[in-house]
């Protein structure tokens, strides 16, 4: 819309010469939460479902069925699925079956102001509500009311305040907190600039509490690593709008084993245990504190990093690496042409260090490059059982003994679940490499396939190795001298791998694969 057009959608917004244009979302509008609850809970009962109010859960029990035993003050419940669907108390109650969510309440506010005479006199007319106002210039939306106006500002980073970082208190049920204008007076501030009949009525209440947050302000909607017939609806940044869409794709996902669409940026299996309390703290102020910029495709963002670096990190930095946070790790994304210029470029056009990206393939191509991978997820495969089992899951035949293949792990639909790098040292003996922002998903989910007799043995070597690719047509030239094993055409062919020392390193896996398109 123009800003002429704006202006006479909603005529409470001061015209300004920075206000440039904006969206109209003409089926945007507003739910009491608490009346859809109440419905929702209807229909479930309607639909021969029970629902009981105030009654707390104690503790839970896995039975020997597979089902959950669910201790209650007013005794137990057995269940064949069980779903943690607890809000603020995520993090206390999912300790009791030994999780460790990503997840810290934050708290949030908004002010009712008193009546607004001019919406007053539209609702006595029957004209319809004014639109509501989000601007990211003040941090805050404003929307009508029943004749007021709802100020709702999201706090910064240093303004905002979290709750119950590890347990609810005992006395704290559907409570408010007391309002804390300090948190938001630059919001405030800037809002009346922009509707000056916010400074015109008075404020009639204030409404404040905790709502959970992830570090990346997206729900953890699935199965719970390490459980079977246990699921999460947690870590919510508003529930009713999550509501609908988690609740329907977890039922799905319970009844038919597959949830009907892609829910992997949901995924709780989507951080590892790098996820720390302190980490999620500094990360969920962050991520809040930001809601309200503008987020650029790829922008990585500064709080509680570094947190894992790699053996090269000291070198690559000195070389003007910039990096980016990868599943923990910090990941050289480009290089500068020194660490003074290492600075992150992000936009959504083209930017100034695709020239530097452009000369680091080039270079690779011409000559050689050193590629720092050692994020990557590495699992051993071993037992009397394992060729057996690896057969049945992957969409290709399996390598021989000293060869490598490339190959999607499917699901029981046909779905592609993992992408790995197979490669056979033995008849029963294989390792495979795979992406590093799913090592927890892919280990979730490779134990849960694995057979009950104990034939194949799964192990995570994620963090004990390393993982360098050397790309180009000069790669063996340069790593010959560092190594004894003949890396010629003939004896280390494409898609082979050997086991040998290079420089000083002992028991290295010498793989012949590459992701360029070049020698590797």
């Amino acid at each position: 819309m123009t800003p002429e057009e704006i202006a006479e959608v909603h005529p409470l917004l001061n015209q300004s010469e920075h206000i440039h244009g904006g969206i109209l979302h003409t089926e945007d509008g507003y739910v009491n939460p608490a009346d859809i609850t109440m419905a929702i809970a209807k229909l479930a009962r309607d639909a021969g479902a029970k629902v009981f109010q105030n009654i707390e859960a104690q503790a839970y029990e896995k039975l020997e069925n597979g089902h959950w035993k669910v201790s209650t003050v007013q005794g137990e419940v057995t269940c064949e699925h069980l779903v943690f669907a607890t809000g603020n108390y995520a993090r206390e109650n999912a300790r009791r079956v030994g999780l460790d969510l990503p997840c810290i309440p934050i708290v949030h506010q908004y002010w009712t102001t008193e009546t607004v005479p001019l919406l007053k006199e539209r609702r006595a007319q029957g004209l319809p509500e004014f639109p509501i106002l989000r601007d990211e210039d003040y941090g805050a939306y404003l929307r009508e009311d029943v004749g007021v106006i709802q100020f709702s500002p999201y706090e910064f980073t240093k303004d905002l305040k979290l709750f119950a970082e590890d347990r609810v208190p005992p006395d704290f049920g559907a409570d408010l907190l007391p309002e804390d204008f300090d948190a938001v007076e630059a919001q405030w501030e800037r809002a009346i600039e922009r509707v000056p009949t916010l400074g015109e009525v008075g404020i009639k209440a204030n409404t404040r509490g905790p709502f959970q947050m992830t570090p990346d302000e997206l729900p953890l909607a699935g199965p719970a690593p390490g459980h079977d017939n246990l699921w999460l609806a947690e870590g919510m940044p508003g529930g009713i709008l999550w509501g609908g869409t988690v609740g329907e794709r977890l039922a799905r996902w319970i009844v038919d084993g597959d949830p009907g669409m892609d829910m992997s940026e949901l995924d709780p299996r989507r951080f590892s245990d790098y996820a720390s309390k302190r980490w999620t703290i500094d990360k969920v102020r962050e991520t809040w504190g930001t809601h309200m910029k503008a987020h650029i495709p790829g922008e990585d963002f500064p709080d509680a990093r570094p947190m894992k670096t790699m053996g090269s990190y000291d070198l690559l930095t000195a070389h003007g690496a910039v990096w980016a946070s990868f599943n923990g790790y910090e990941f050289p994304r480009w290089f500068a042409n020194s660490p003074e210029e290492a600075v992150p470029e992000h936009s959504f056009r083209r930017t100034n260090h695709k020239e530097r990206v452009r000369e680091e393939v080039r270079t690779t191509r011409e000559k050689v490059g050193f590629i720092e991978m050692s994020p990557m997820t590495k699992f051993t495969v071993r037992g009397p059982g394992a060729a057996e089992w690896l057969d049945g899951l992957i969409a290709n035949r399996l390598p021989k003994v000293g060869r490598i293949t490339l190959s999607l792990l499917l699901n029981a639909n046909g779905g592609m679940d993992a992408e790995y790098t197979i490669v056979r040292y033995a008849e029963n003996d294989f390792y495979l490499i795979s992406t590093p922002n799913w090592r927890a998903y892919n280990w979730d989910q490779l134990q849960r396939l694995l057979p009950k007799d104990n034939s194949v043995l799964l192990d995570d070597k994620s963090e004990q190795l390393g993982v360098i690719a050397l790309a180009g047509r000069k790669a063996r030239e340069m790593l010959q001298p560092l190594t004894d094993n003949d890396l010629s055409n003939g004896t280390f062919p494409w898609l082979s791998a050997q086991m040998g020392e290079v420089g000083y390193a002992k028991g290295v896996h010498l793989l012949r694969v590459s992701y360029t398109g070049e020698l590797g």
